[in-house]
């Protein structure tokens, strides 16, 4: 089997395969990672949860309680720490409320804040 990308999503996939007996998986990388050009360039560590469908937000969540139990020499590789998305525009704000109808029906923890109280969160 050949998975092409190491990312976030090549990675997961690599090991759930592992998970279920398969011994003769091949992960290729374009290039030294973080310097890739794939997604995982743009954002290392950063899962968004929320998605449309019930299936990519299950995914989503599937691979970060996978994350939350892998370690290296007894320190984390994965710290929760959460997200700020700001709305600058009204279009940006409904977007972000749709996000946060889709995030609460599919329970994934989120709110909407305040201009005070996002300023206070990130200065």
């Amino acid at each position: 089997m050949v998975i092409i990308g190491s990312g976030v999503v090549g990675a997961a996939l690599a090991d759930e395969f592992v998970l279920r007996g398969y011994t003769n998986i091949l992960v290729v990388e374009q290039g030294p990672l973080y310097l890739t050009g794939g997604s995982s360039s743009h954002a290392p560590g950063f899962v968004f949860q929320t998605n449309g469908s019930r299936t990519m937000t299950e995914l989503a969540r599937r691979t970060l309680d996978k994350l939350d139990a892998l370690d290296l020499d007894g320190q984390w590789l994965l710290k929760r720490v959460g997200g700020l998305g700001i709305a600058t525009t009204p279009e940006r704000l409904e977007e972000l409320t749709r996000r946060h109808s889709l995030a609460t029906a599919w329970g994934i923890p989120g709110r909407l804040v305040p201009t005070a109280e996002c300023l206070q969160l990130w200065p």
